[in-house]
């Protein structure tokens, strides 16, 4: 009897160790299928996220689309397992022509074989499909059935590449028995083909934007260029403005320098005649006796007197510095209208302004002259860097519109004056002054109250962008009758100092 209850015993004690045994292996066998799962699923993120990845080269590396949507194809066939494939491309640009590639066989099945074939049943389906993808814009599923290379395909999924509401491609994929994991995978496609979308758009807006960065660059650089061409056909237009007084005021050096040269053209007749009488008279008293010395000597001094030579020297000498200053003044005319006229190189260097408003004053002498009189208070400043030429534009632009303004009793005021890390210059004149209403348009091209043919309208206008283009500030007031006032404020150097400045103003 005890045998028999052990034997029981172990028998029972066994059942119960088969049972742990079997619930420990279905705990097992589940477990491996979950890590197998979860493998998969890892394995799967994994090429999901390497496809996703390898559609982000688009928007780094900026290929051609048509270059990069069989990279894309292969890898949609690698991670869905799709027998074949094949796409389309359609360029946003209308001159170049759309692409239909061949079939592509999946590289991971059969790579012995050719990568690409051709079809014409499936050609002529793609064709169809195509019509229905362009009617809607959308992704489409199309049952066939067809064989291809030995494999049978019942699904055909088109996926299309809408980029600014535009078609800009559509990728096939031909399908056999359509998986659950295909499905899945399918919705990865669609995501990467989204994504490839957005980032075909936003090249296309940069490639716009830089298009349109070179138009403006290359639009500013031809304003800038008819600018420079502008300013140097009103300084033209000033020069002739200015060409009557211009050519009287080197008229008068030149004709007194002319009457200069007859005197000294008599005069130097004169040294002549008393030098070779001196010669003579010299080799008699060589020759002579002390009484031929005396007549000698009293010949002599008669020519003398005769001749004035005393006032000759004195008056040849008055005449010549006459002259030289004649001509000093032409050459200081000519050079100042030279250093004018000619075409700016825009470079700006140390400017002396007392020398540049100087050389503006003599182009405009004969202007100014019958108008008043013209008063400078012109302090020591130290050099701005700038264009002497454009600045020497603007006060002769300035002095001859206060000639215009003034009558015979005028007076036109300079002064010059150190004012905030710069320089201020005022040029004022009691002519009869600028009505309210136009105040605001004087800086305006081609806005001009004088009469046809006596200004142009831009000289104050191309003044306004010169003092600009030097970082300063130039503003006026007026008065009727009374007069104006023209201030100009330029810095030294400082850019931050020129900001302030402008934005106090």
């Amino acid at each position: 009897m005890e045998y028999e209850a052990a034997f029981l015993r172990e028998r029972k004690a066994r059942k119960n160790a088969e049972s742990i045994l079997e619930k420990k292996s279905r705990e097992l066998h589940f477990a491996n299928l979950a890590l197998k799962e979860n493998v998969d699923s890892l394995h799967f993120t994994l090429l999901e996220n390497k496809f996703l990845n390898h559609i982000g080269r688009y928007g780094i590396e900026r290929p051609r689309l048509l270059d990069f949507l069989p990279i894309i194809v292969n890898d949609m066939m690698r991670l869905s397992e799709i027998p074949f494939a094949a796409y389309a491309h359609f360029p946003f640009n209308e001159s170049q022509a759309n692409f239909h590639s061949a079939l592509f066989r999946n590289p991971e099945w059969d790579a012995s074989g050719p990568l690409e074939l051709h079809s014409e049943t499936a050609e002529d389906i793609i064709t169809e499909v195509e019509k229905r993808v362009r009617e809607n814009n959308r992704s489409h599923v199309q049952v066939v059935d067809l064989v291809i290379d030995g494999k049978t395909i019942d699904t055909l999924i088109a996926l299309p590449i809408i980029s600014l509401n535009d078609l800009g491609g559509i990728v096939f994929l031909f399908i056999s028995a359509l998986t659950d994991k295909q499905n899945q995978v399918l919705n990865v496609f669609k995501t990467g083909i989204k994504q490839l979308a957005i980032m075909m758009e936003h090249r296309y807006q940069e490639d716009q934007l830089v298009d349109s960065h070179n138009e403006i660059s290359a639009t500013n650089e031809t304003l800038k260029e008819t600018q420079k061409k502008l300013v140097q056909s009103e300084k033209m237009a000033t020069v002739g403005q200015l060409s009557a007084g211009i050519a009287h005021e080197i008229n008068n050096p030149i004709g007194f320098i002319k009457s200069n040269m007859g005197s000294l053209s008599d005069y130097i007749g004169d040294f002549i005649q008393y030098i070779e009488a001196s010669e003579a008279l010299t080799k008699q008293t060589l020759n002579g006796t002390e009484k031929d010395l005396f007549n000698v000597a009293n010949g002599l001094n008669k020519i003398w007197a005769d001749l004035d030579i005393g006032f000759l020297m004195v008056d040849s000498q008055n005449l010549l510095n006459e002259s030289q200053q004649g001509v000093k003044r032409i050459i200081d005319i000519v050079g100042g209208l030279k250093r004018f006229a000619r075409q700016s190189d825009n470079v700006k260097a140390p400017c002396d302004l007392a020398q540049t408003i100087g050389e503006a004053l003599k182009l405009a002498q004969n202007e100014l002259k019958f108008k008043g009189i013209v008063s400078k208070n012109i302090h020591q400043v130290k050099p701005i860097i700038a264009n002497s030429g454009e600045l020497s534009q603007v006060f002769l632009n300035l002095f001859v519109n206060a000639s215009h303004a003034m009558n015979e009793q005028g007076e036109l005021t300079i002064s010059v004056t150190e004012d905030s890390g710069g320089v201020s210059i005022k040029i004022a004149d009691n002519g009869c002054g600028i009505d309210t209403k136009h105040l605001e348009s004087i800086f305006n091209p081609f806005f001009t109250t004088k009469d046809i043919g006596v200004g142009t309208g831009l000289g104050l206008s191309i003044s306004y962008g010169i003092i600009e283009d030097h970082q300063g500030t130039i503003d006026v007031t007026s008065e009727l009758d009374k007069g104006t006032e023209f201030r100009i404020w330029l810095p030294y150097e400082n850019t931050n100092l020129a900001t302030e400045k402008k934005a106090l103003i």
